[in-house]
């Protein structure tokens, strides 16, 4: 999957008349036949879905539910219909909790949560604070290619006890809690067959492979819905570098 990753680290064109400048209007040209397109959708509406049950849940529903819609369309030339995965147009959306924000260039690209640097302390501090106040320390990102989910990745860091709608994952112990609780499905997997090793971290969860990265105060839950797509969506969604 390492085509998605690179598509993720091209420019951005955004193209909501809202944002648009002079600028906007121009397609800047990254490969020959390569045509990246971001749409935003805005909504003031309540989250009212429970994205630790690992159901598999529609763009509507996300879209009803107040989440931002980031679209990219992959057009192969010749060349990559010969070296590379995929042969023929491919639509990927991004659905996230994060807002998007302009950039020095006028484009539009969710709003940077990592990667600062040391001269962009105030910008830091907003956005951090933003990621508190607004979004409770919570990053949610679903990702589908052609209208299918691939997977869904929600970051906590660092876990607000107060905020009961927030599951605590920081132990494996509260991660087999959490979902017995609820009734779901949760089995460990196995690292090694011979010896019958489990994986501390690595979970059957809905029978959707489920990983967990986690410390006393966070932690990242990854699910994979079709292949093994994991990947730093951290570094490479919200680190801004996606609009340069």
């Amino acid at each position: 999957m390492k085509r998605i990753n690179y598509l993720f680290t091209q420019i951005f064109f955004v193209t909501n008349p809202r944002y648009r400048n002079k600028s906007n209007n121009k397609v800047r040209k990254i490969t020959s036949l390569i045509l990246i397109i971001v749409l935003f959708i805005s909504c003031n509406k309540k989250n009212k879905i429970n994205h630790y049950l690992n159901k598999v849940v529609t763009q509507k529903e996300l879209l009803d539910n107040g989440f931002y819609k980031y679209s990219f369309v992959y057009i192969p030339n010749e060349e990559d219909k010969i070296d590379v995965y995929f042969k023929s147009v491919t639509k990927f959306e991004m659905y996230s909790n994060v807002k998007p924000e302009k950039n020095e260039g006028g484009q539009l690209c969710p709003i940077q949560l990592w990667h600062f640097y040391i001269e962009d302390s105030i910008k830091e501090k907003k956005n951090r604070d933003y990621l508190k106040n607004k979004l409770n320390n919570r990053i949610i990102t679903y990702f589908f290619r052609n209208d299918t989910l691939l997977y869904k990745d929600i970051i906590v860091d660092p876990i607000d006890e107060s905020q009961k709608d927030i599951a605590d994952f920081t132990s494996r112990d509260k991660i087999i809690k959490y979902y017995n609780g609820v009734k779901t499905s949760i089995k460990s997997q196995i690292k090694n067959k011979k010896t019958g090793e489990m994986y501390s971290n690595r979970f059957l969860i809905n029978n959707y492979n489920t990983r967990f990265y986690m410390d006393n105060h966070s932690y990242e839950m990854f699910v994979d819905y079709k292949e093994d797509n994991f990947h730093d969506v951290l570094d490479r969604l919200y680190g801004g570098t996606y609009c340069n």
